[in-house]
């Protein structure tokens, strides 16, 4: 009996002794207390990143399921069965809309989700430098010629357009003033119906009051809402030499026949501006922010935007607003717009180069009056401003 007492009593002491010494051997250092913290840190932010990763992903998928419900209710009379075959096939899976319309009569030939082309805003991002640069031309706020120091380099309006730089424009904004920036963006149609025979057109939305900062209202389009029909519009003007036609869906043979363009009013457009303008979008185009696109041999003519966009889901949105210049008469226009976690002014233009190539524009098309060659050192290959910027 003594023996076992003992015996239970030497068994306890045993563990007691384990127990204390094993809770000192699991104290931690400072240092392991430190990269335990840190090992914390890191799961969490792993976990953070992994669910943004997943709300993205959902986002893009609702997107995508959105555009293809929309695309399955586009009223497909007046459609050129071709055209929209080649529109649907470059836009594929992404989450957008495409507008290809003949810019010197304005006649849709195909609308790829026409909820989004004509009923949803966008943020223009830098389409809107178009505007911009158009505006400072015409009111001899700048020339093609003048050399604006912005960032790290110089910059010329082409140079500035084919590369997007946003000082640029910027500065061109800040010189025009909020209420002649507004003039011309009424002229170009923005804030206003095109009057489409589409059911359910949006006039868009403009800003009622000068922005914080107004360089950005000309270098992003703070501010603004437009769709993609306006874009096509106001791009067709310059397309065609200055007039606004009301874009107009074909529903039947007669309506062919008998068809006549319907001019909605003329920009004050001199073939010097428009020419000015062209060397821009040209440039843009061969080595700029839209060379992806691999439209150059056509002779397409284009300017990118890629931002977040303000309007609906918060969402990066992608632009690219084109057309084939050929003397007298352009030939297709083609306005992509795109929205998603990889939406990007390049990848917009890769869509309407797809859809040029498979048009056989340039073989349908005389061939382009090429702009007069610059004086100016040819444009470095540079990180595309309008994708890394905002």
């Amino acid at each position: 009996m003594a023996r076992t007492a003992a015996a239970s009593h030497s068994a306890r002491a045993r563990r007691d002794y384990t127990t204390r010494t094993t809770a000192v051997r699991r104290t931690p250092t400072r240092a392991e207390a430190r990269a335990a913290a840190n090992h914390a840190l890191r799961r969490q932010a792993e976990q953070a990143r992994l669910a943004e990763l997943s709300r993205i992903r959902a986002l893009d998928e609702q997107l995508q399921r959105t555009t293809q419900s929309s695309i399955e209710q586009d009223d497909l009379r007046g459609e050129d069965p071709a055209i929209r075959q080649l529109a649907l096939d470059a836009l594929g899976d992404r989450a957008g809309t495409v507008v290809v319309m003949e810019p010197w009569t304005g006649r849709v030939l195909s609308i790829v989700n026409q909820q989004w082309a004509v009923r949803t805003p966008f943020k223009p991002c830098s389409t809107i430098k178009v505007l911009t640069g158009y505006a400072a031309l015409q009111e001899k706020l700048t020339t093609a010629e003048e050399i604006i120091p912005a960032g790290s380099r110089s910059w010329t309006l082409r140079t500035a357009m084919a590369q997007s730089n946003n000082e640029y424009f910027q500065v061109l904004a800040h010189r025009l003033g909020f209420e002649r920036f507004l003039f011309y963006a009424g002229q170009a149609g923005f804030g206003r119906k095109t009057g489409i025979n589409l059911p359910g057109e949006t006039s868009g939305v403009i800003p009622r009051h000068p922005p914080a900062d107004l360089g950005r209202m000309g270098s992003h389009g703070d501010g603004f809402g437009v769709t993609a029909v306006q874009l096509a519009t106001f791009i067709s003007a310059l397309a065609n030499g200055g007039t606004l036609y009301r874009p107009r869906v074909l529903r039947s043979p007669q309506e062919v026949a008998h068809f006549k363009p319907l001019p909605v009013r003329t920009l004050p457009l001199t073939e010097d501006i428009r020419r000015d303008l062209l060397a821009g979008l040209v440039s843009a185009v061969e080595r700029g922010t839209a060379r992806r696109s691999g439209a150059a041999a056509l002779g397409v003519a284009g300017k990118t935007g890629s931002c977040n966009c303000d309007f609906g889901l918060r969402t990066r949105v992608g632009l690219f607003v084109s057309f084939v210049d050929a003397p007298g008469k352009p030939g297709l226009l083609v306005t992509v717009i795109t929205k998603g976690s990889m939406a990007r002014g390049s990848s917009a233009s890769v869509i309407a180069g797809s859809i040029y190539r498979g048009a056989e524009v340039a073989s349908r098309t005389a061939p382009r009056q090429r702009v007069s060659p610059s004086t100016e050192a040819e444009i470095p290959d540079l990180p595309d401003e309008d994708e890394a910027n905002d």
